[in-house]
Parts: C-alpha cells; structure tokens; sequence
C-alpha cells in the first residue's frame, strides 16, 4: 500500500508540474505574437507624423505586414490547441484491416511538399510481403504525419524510415542539437525544442495517446546524433 501511494504522489506531482510547464509554455508562445503585435501598432500610430505621404505609405505596409504575420502565427497556435483538445477526446472509429505499407506511402507522399522544401529525400525500407494491422485509419494517418512533419522541421538533413516485417516503422534523421535527456521528452506535451519556429510540442504528444488507444507502443533513441522515433502496432 505504501509503496502504491508512493507511485501515485510520483504520478501527481509529475501531473502537476507538466501542466505548470504547460501552461507556462503556452502563455510564452501567445504572449510573443501579442508583445509584437502591440510594438508594430505603436509604431504605425507614429508613422502620422511622417513629413512625407510616400514614406509613411511605405512604413506603414511593412509594419501591418509584420502585424498579419503575427497574427497569423497566434491563429496557428489557437487553431493547434484547439485539434489537440478535440483528437484525444474524440472516440476512435471503426477499425479495419489496413496494409502499413500503403499508408506509409501515402503519408510520404502528402508531406512530399514540406521535404523539398527543406531538400530532405527521404530513404524508405519496406517488406516485400503486406504488413496488415487492424487499425483506425483516420488516427494512423494523423500519427504518421505528425512524425513526419516532426523530421521536416528538426532533422539536419536527412530521413531513414524502415518498416518491419512485425509491424515496427523506425523513422531516424540526423539531429546533432539533440540531447538523450530531450528525445525523452518529446512526447511530453507543449514541450519543444525550439520554441522560436511557432510550435505547440503538441504533433508527437498525440501521436503517442492515438498510437497508445490503439494499443500500439511509441518511442524514442538518441544515439550518436541521430534520433530514431519507432512505432509498433502488435499482431491480431
């Protein structure tokens, strides 16, 4: 008994202080867009004095630019906050037989976009057999994606992802700012690793609760500068 209240203290006090760090992370990322907001409106008032119309014109567009780009920046958290809300909530629907490797390569193909962008070609490894799981499409998708967009955005280069035989998707990149004390977080929700690029931390923290309702499993290694996220889904 002692030892269960024990593991349930631990258990709320690391509740607790998630949420604190949660909410201290969300404030941080509003308030950033909003200071910036308030700093350009100042100035456009100023810009009345202008002794020239053109100039003030000019002054004025680049600083409503800048206003719309943070405001555009604070709908995006918003809008991240609210999907967050509504995804680990939601129940999950009808589950079928999929192929993994068909969804796999659709996933790929959907974020075909956000890797040239960043000039990664990413390197697929998959099983010439089906690899068939029963599973909602509709959450897998969504957990392939976020693990995706997640190494458009931090990987230094490059993206290896290997589908097992078993079911296991390995996704490893090159990520030579990462630390093994923080690949053990980044399922923590609202934790991130660069706060600067208008990032919630949310994207693998539901990616981890759809994989965990479906009864699958989701980790991840750092080692030797590179970061390997797995997901396994077992056999029926």
């Amino acid at each position: 008994q002692l030892d269960l209240l024990r593991r349930q203290r631990h258990r709320y006090e690391n509740g607790d202080r998630e949420l604190k760090e949660a909410i201290a992370n969300i404030s941080h990322d509003l308030r950033t867009p909003l200071t910036a907001i308030s700093g350009y409106l100042e100035l456009l008032e100023m810009t009345d004095a202008a002794p020239a119309a053109t100039d003030r014109a000019s002054v004025q567009r680049r600083y409503l630019a800048q206003i719309r780009s943070r405001t555009e920046a604070m709908k995006d958290l918003t809008e991240q906050l609210f999907s967050y809300s509504i995804l680990v909530s939601a129940p999950l629907q009808q589950p079928r037989e999929l192929t993994l490797q068909y969804v796999l390569e659709e996933s790929l193909a959907n974020c075909y976009a956000q890797f040239t962008t960043v000039g990664i070609t990413p390197r697929l490894q998959m099983p010439e057999l089906p690899v068939c799981r029963v599973l909602d499409r509709g959450s897998l998708e969504r957990i392939l994606s976020n693990i995706l967009m997640n190494a458009a955005k931090y990987s230094a280069g490059d993206l290896s992802i290997c589908l097992h035989p078993q079911g296991q998707i390995d996704f490893s990149n090159a990520a030579p700012d990462l630390t093994p004390v923080m690949a053990e977080r980044l399922f923590e929700r609202f934790f991130t690793v660069e706060t600067a690029r208008h990032s919630t931390g949310l994207g693998l923290s539901i990616a981890r609760n759809l994989t965990e309702r479906m009864g699958g499993t989701i980790t991840a290694h750092y080692r030797e500068g590179r970061l390997t996220i797995s997901l396994y889904f077992p056999g029926n």
